[in-house]
């Protein structure tokens, strides 16, 4: 079985796992088996949910559907865990997980995480041209109902599973906004995603924009630094604000072409193993500065850590999400599968981040107003009271005009 360690949650995020016959999967060529002491103990922990169905079977009054139940009780064992990032994917699911790591699926068109601190689903980044943008949904509103039905960030799947579906088709969705709640029909369409763009700004400085951990995302990041290196760039801004995260193997391919050599980051599970993922010494030397914001989660974590710890980049903005845990995927033979939470993360400085989240260095609000009219991800750059502090730091446009005047 490949284990995909994921450093972010979003009904967006993983990629295919590599399935593996476990044991008791595996076809019994007799009639006749035979367990071991261990596996029959095992067995009678669950006759509970065996005599459930029988009696389900014996007294409900029409014929039930066993592979439902099932179902349901493998979403409710992983609810069980009280994890807000461990699930149980059907087979339909576990697909639709699998698509969106290629950046390519048909629904509406935001990103989205499950937000443990208010138990709701919060749109982290709507994409550019989507369904959701022309409907009106913005990064920030908080999605509550679905076709008129109440989900909380425990059941973000199967928003994500509603919100999903044929291209031409209409779903409902109701979102607070602040103290507001605003009802959209969306109509889906097929979304392909882009997870890094890129520009040269004035002053000859890089910026890139990182939306995702996934897909095609170390690939369009590889190619911003080549193209920054070929317009040999005073020095780049790299955004991670409203990152939600993504596989933690990109975070650190990324890393590797950005910093020197060294740890990136270590995992911790409960048995106390502990996993370094390290990078070499050949990477792109130039001035950094990192934007971050309260959305800025996991495997964008990993990385905005990794750059303030080894004093490569300056981070700009307010304080982090603080997911500091990593999951596994697993894929079962049927199609259906796992993702569950596996071990801690720590910078490599040694720091558990988790719940905490990572302070900037230099601490810049955004306006709020601003944020509401265009969304954090189509703000005008001269209205990007982060953006502009960054470009300061890295002397551009006359210091970003002084400072703005010493405002």
């Amino acid at each position: 079985m490949l284990t995909l360690a994921l450093a972010g949650m979003m009904a967006l995020c993983a990629a295919p796992a590599q399935a593996l016959t476990l044991p008791m999967f595996k076809e019994q060529e007799s009639e006749n088996v035979t367990i071991s002491r261990e596996e029959y103990e095992r067995f009678l922990k669950f006759q509970k949910l065996d005599m459930l169905m029988n009696m389900a079977d014996q007294y409900f009054y029409e014929d039930v559907d066993e592979e439902a139940m099932l179902e349901s009780a493998a979403v409710g064992l992983m609810a069980g865990l009280g994890d807000v990032y461990s699930m149980y994917y059907t087979a339909e699911q576990m697909a639709e997980f699998n698509e969106e790591a290629e950046g390519e699926y048909q629904g509406i068109g935001c990103q989205l995480l499950a937000d443990p601190t208010d138990g709701l689903i919060t749109v982290t980044r709507v994409f550019k041209n989507s369904p959701a943008e022309k409907a009106g949904i913005r990064s920030g509103d908080k999605i509550v109902y679905v076709n008129d039905v109440y989900y909380t960030a425990y059941e973000m799947n199967d928003a994500v599973d509603v919100m999903r579906g044929e291209p031409g088709q209409s779903v409902k969705v109701t979102v607070m906004r602040g103290m507001e709640t605003m009802d959209f029909d969306v109509m889906r369409e097929d979304i392909s995603i882009n997870y890094v763009e890129y520009q040269i700004l004035d002053g000859n400085i890089g910026y890139v924009i990182v939306y995702d951990f996934l897909g095609n995302a170390c690939e369009g990041f590889s190619e911003a630094m080549d193209a920054f290196q070929a317009a040999d760039v005073a020095g780049m801004i790299i955004d991670l604000r409203n990152n939600g995260g993504g596989l933690l193997d990109a975070a650190v391919d990324m890393a590797d072409l950005i910093l020197p050599e060294g740890v990136v980051v270590s995992m911790r599970d409960k048995y106390d193993h502990v996993m370094e993922k390290t990078i070499d010494a050949d990477y792109y030397d130039v001035p950094m500065a990192v934007l971050v914001n309260g959305y800025t989660a996991s495997a964008s974590e990993i990385l905005a850590g990794a750059i303030r710890d080894k004093e490569a980049g300056t981070i700009v903005g307010t304080r982090t999400f603080g997911k500091g845990v990593v999951q596994s995927v697993f894929e079962f033979p049927d199609g259906s599968g796992m993702k569950i939470t596996s071990a801690q993360y720590f910078t490599p400085n040694g720091e558990c981040i988790h719940e905490v989240g990572i302070e900037p260095d230099v601490l810049v609000e955004l306006d709020e107003d601003v944020v509401t009219l265009y969304g954090i991800n189509n703000l005008p750059h001269e209205q990007d009271a982060q953006l502009q502090k960054a470009i300061e730091l890295l002397g551009g446009p006359a210091a970003a005009e002084e400072g703005n005047e010493a405002a």
